[in-house]
């Protein structure tokens, strides 16, 4: 299994601390892909039914939201970079068609028209023309389909922002994230998210949320971008076995008034999980003294912790 749970290293975010909990325990591996997304990679060959990831990362973003109409882009945007180049392309579930086209042409884009107060017609035209609704599509559900249906969720007007931006000739790439509400009431807050972003030539990737009707802020998380989100799922794998799989995920973030000490830049543990007894048996050897060696420090973590209520 690989995993794009960590969050990006950015000039408007910065990772403090990142700690990946697996269970049951296996090696990981880390690299960066083509697109700079951190990826975590495991492998499980005990028997076992369950397959436990908890991430946990402390991250600190200075992201002001920009006055979009005051910024000196316009429409059409020169590209000279072939680095923008797939941020171009139709493909996957960003699909081209003439519903596209003419859903395009109601924003009525002219030369030497804003990037910036264009970008906020798209914003605005997603937000009024298509419903919020959960369990109509799926990840690799088409930008045609959605026109059709006129309902989805985050990834689908994402895909659908990307989509009419490339139509007229904007580079545009989807992020994967987390967002923390506060008191705000955000559509897709306490899960994983995805929004949009496009590029100007003054400031670079700039940030765009149809699905909430608003410009990222500091409230957003960059996990992992790329052309669509075939490029950055939090998890993808494969499992033999005859059994049918599920998958349950929850999301929980605060603001910390402060910043702990003695953060780990990056940390690896072993969640206790259980498996059948005769497949642990045939772990290798080392994976059983891991193991031994994570429940041991639980324990000495408990005997502390009861120590310090005595006292």
């Amino acid at each position: 299994m690989e995993l794009r749970v960590a969050p990006r290293q950015a000039d408007d975010q910065l990772r403090l601390s990142f700690t990946l909990g697996l269970g049951p325990s296996a090696a990981v591996s880390t690299y960066f892909d083509w697109l700079g997304n951190l990826v975590h990679v495991f492998s499980t060959t005990p028997m076992h039914k369950d397959v436990q990831i908890v991430a946990s990362s402390i991250v600190e973003t200075h992201r002001p939201v920009l006055d979009m109409p005051a910024l000196p882009d316009v429409w059409p945007v020169p590209i000279l970079d072939y680095a923008y180049y797939d941020y171009l392309q139709f493909g996957g579930p960003i699909t081209d068609s003439d519903d596209l086209r003419r859903v395009v042409a109601q924003l009525y884009p002219l030369p030497g028209m804003p990037l910036g107060t264009l970008m906020m017609q798209v914003l605005r035209l997603i937000h009024t023309g298509f419903t919020y609704e959960k369990g109509v599509t799926t990840a690799s559900t088409p930008v045609t389909d959605v026109l059709t249906h006129r309902r989805g969720v985050c990834q689908d007007f994402t895909h659908l922002m990307i989509a009419m931006s490339r139509a007229m000739g904007i580079p545009a790439r989807y992020v994967s994230g987390i967002i923390h509400s506060g008191n705000s009431a955000l559509r897709g807050a306490a899960q994983t998210h995805a929004w949009c972003e496009v590029y100007f030539p003054s400031t670079g990737w700039i940030g765009f949320d149809p699905t909430n009707n608003a410009p990222v802020d500091d409230r957003f998380v960059i996990v992992a971008v790329g052309r669509d989100y075939r490029d950055v799922p939090p998890n993808r794998g494969v499992y033999k076995g005859k059994a049918k799989e599920s998958m349950q995920v929850a999301v929980t973030t605060e603001k910390l008034a402060h910043v702990p000490n003695h953060l780990a830049g990056e940390r690896i543990q072993m969640l206790r999980t259980p498996m059948y007894p005769e497949s642990r048996s045939m772990a290798p050897a080392h994976m059983r003294q891991l193991e031994e060696q994570q429940q041991q420090q639980q324990q000495e973590k408990q005997y502390q912790q009861q120590q310090q209520q005595q006292q």
